[in-house]
């Protein structure tokens, strides 16, 4: 009578580790996400670039660089009417563990100011947890796909199926 009791306080209390452990690594990836969208709108390259993998920042020259090209692409977007207003995050996070990295795979909302209304997409981004988890970078998914996915997340092991993308929804100003 004792060894099955003892088995199963046992695999409850793995159970618990692994959940925590779960929960955990979900809060980083989480934390980083709202990181993301603080900075990004409030402009904030550096807080970006803390958050962008640095295969990436390599591949794009260096930090300065990717400086450069982050404040053009936002300068752009403004100059074009589009602001981003607000973002929710859904609850449907999925999460693989590689060699090296955890991968969170984050459904977001995202509400845009654009000329005439605004514009409201469903969409993804993946959060790279390396080091443990104790650091957290952020990957858009908007142009990635299972075929490009490698290019910018070389430790993808496609355990977590990248959704389709879903088309914006754009409400006009009444």
């Amino acid at each position: 009578m004792k060894k099955p009791l003892l088995t199963l306080t046992i695999l409850l209390i793995g159970f618990s580790i692994s959940s925590n452990s779960f929960c955990q690594t979900e809060q980083g990836a989480l934390d980083a996400t709202e990181a993301y969208f603080t900075a990004k709108m409030c402009d904030d390259y550096e807080t970006l670039l803390n958050l962008t993998l640095p295969d990436l920042i390599e591949q794009a020259g260096g930090r300065e660089s990717m400086r450069a090209t982050l404040s053009k692409i936002h300068n752009n977007q403004r100059s074009k009417g589009i602001i981003l207003q607000d973002y929710k995050i859904k609850q449907e996070i999925k999460q693989a563990k590689t060699k090296l990295e955890t991968h969170v795979l984050i459904p977001i909302v995202t509400v845009s100011k654009v000329p005439g209304g605004t514009v409201t997409s469903e969409s993804h981004l993946i959060a790279v947890g390396l080091e443990g988890n104790s650091k957290w970078h952020i990957v858009e998914t908007s142009s990635l796909n299972e075929y490009n996915i490698h290019k910018v997340i070389a430790n993808w092991d496609n355990t977590i199926v990248l959704p389709y993308k879903k088309a914006p929804v754009f409400k006009e100003d009444k």
